[in-house]
C-alpha cells in the first residue's frame, strides 16, 4: 500500500508540475496573435457591414492590445462617430493624434467631434487651430478654421483664416466665399456679389456661390437677378435649407406668401434644429396668403 501511495503522489506531483509550469513566451505570443486576428476579423467584418455596435467591442480590444497603432484608434473614432457618441469620438481622435505620424488625418473630424459634443467652444476652436498646426499652409485646414470662427461669431479671426487660405491658393473657392459671406454680414453687398460671380464663372453649379450671389443681388434691390441665382441654387441643391430660407424671404418680400411658407416649412423639415430661427417667418406666413 505504501508503494501505491508513493506512486499516486508522484502522479499528483506530475499533474501539479504540468499545471504550474510557466508557459513559453512563444505560447503567449501565439495566443496574442490568434486573439488579434479574431478581433481584427470581427472588427473589420462588422464595420464594413455597417454594424457599428458589433464592431465596437473587438475594436476596443485592438486599441488596448496595440495602443501605438493609430489605425485602430482611427477606426474606433469612426465607430463612435457613426454611433453618435461625440465625447468618446473626440477622445479616440486625440489618441490617434498622439501616436500617428500624420495627425492631420484626424482633421477636421477631431474638432468636429468637439463641436457635436459642445458647440463652438474654446476647446473646439483650439482643436481647429491645432489642425492648422499639423500641416501649415494646408488650405483645407485654414478654411475649416475660418468657418469655425465664423460660426462662433469671431469674424476678425475668420477673416484672417480665409484670407490666409486664399493667399496660399487663389483658386480656393470655399475660402473666397467665406470672405463673401463676411462681406454680406458687413453690408458690402456689391463685393459679395462680385466674389460669388467670379466663383460661378469657374464653377456655374457651386451652390454656395449661387446662394451668396442671390442674397447679394436681393439686398441690392435686383429681385429678378436674385431669383435667377436662387432658383439655380435650388436645382443644384434642393436639400440646402439656406436656399429655401433665402427664396422664402424673397417670395415674402414680393407678396407670394403661400410660396414663402412652403420654403420656410421645407427649411425646417431639412434642419429641425433651426426651427427657432425660422419661427418669425413661420409666424408671418401662418395664414399662407
Amino acid at each position: 500500500m505504501g508503494a501505491i501511495r508513493v506512486t499516486g503522489g508522484i502522479v499528483v506531483l506530475a499533474v501539479y508540475a504540468t499545471v504550474l509550469r510557466p508557459s513559453s513566451p512563444h505560447d503567449a505570443v501565439d495566443r496574442t496573435v490568434a486573439s488579434a486576428e479574431r478581433w481584427q476579423a470581427a472588427s473589420r467584418e462588422a464595420y464594413d457591414a455597417g454594424r457599428y455596435t458589433d464592431a465596437l467591442a473587438p475594436t476596443l480590444e485592438l486599441t488596448r492590445a496595440f495602443p501605438n497603432q493609430h489605425i485602430y484608434e482611427q477606426r474606433l473614432a469612426l465607430i463612435y462617430q457613426h454611433l453618435g457618441r461625440a465625447v468618446e469620438e473626440a477622445a479616440a481622435w486625440e489618441r490617434m493624434v498622439a501616436v500617428s505620424p500624420t495627425p492631420v488625418e484626424a482633421c477636421p473630424a477631431l474638432p468636429d467631434a468637439y463641436v457635436k459634443a459642445g458647440g463652438y467652444s474654446e476647446t473646439a476652436l483650439k482643436a481647429f487651430e491645432r489642425c492648422v498646426g499639423f500641416d501649415p499652409g494646408n488650405t483645407d485646414m485654414l478654411f475649416y478654421l475660418g468657418r469655425a470662427r465664423e460660426q462662433a461669431g469671431r469674424i476678425d479671426g475668420a477673416t484672417a483664416a480665409y484670407r490666409e487660405a486664399a493667399s496660399v491658393n487663389r483658386q480656393d473657392a470655399d475660402s473666397q466665399l467665406g470672405l463673401a459671406r463676411i462681406d454680406l454680414r458687413a453690408g458690402r453687398n456689391e463685393q459679395a456679389l462680385s466674389t460669388a460671380t467670379a466663383v460661378l464663372a469657374a464653377n456655374p453649379k457651386h451652390a454656395d456661390a449661387l446662394l451668396i450671389a442671390g442674397m447679394g443681388a436681393q439686398r441690392l434691390g435686383r429681385a429678378v437677378e436674385a431669383r435667377t441665382y436662387l432658383q439655380r441654387a435650388l436645382q443644384v441643391a434642393e436639400r440646402y435649407a439656406d436656399v429655401h430660407l433665402a427664396l422664402g424671404i424673397l417670395d415674402f418680400s414680393e407678396g407670394h406668401v403661400a410660396d414663402a411658407r412652403r420654403h420656410f416649412e421645407r427649411a425646417v423639415e431639412l434642419e429641425p434644429a433651426r426651427r427657432p430661427e425660422m419661427a418669425v417667418w413661420l409666424d408671418r406666413t401662418r395664414d399662407g396668403q
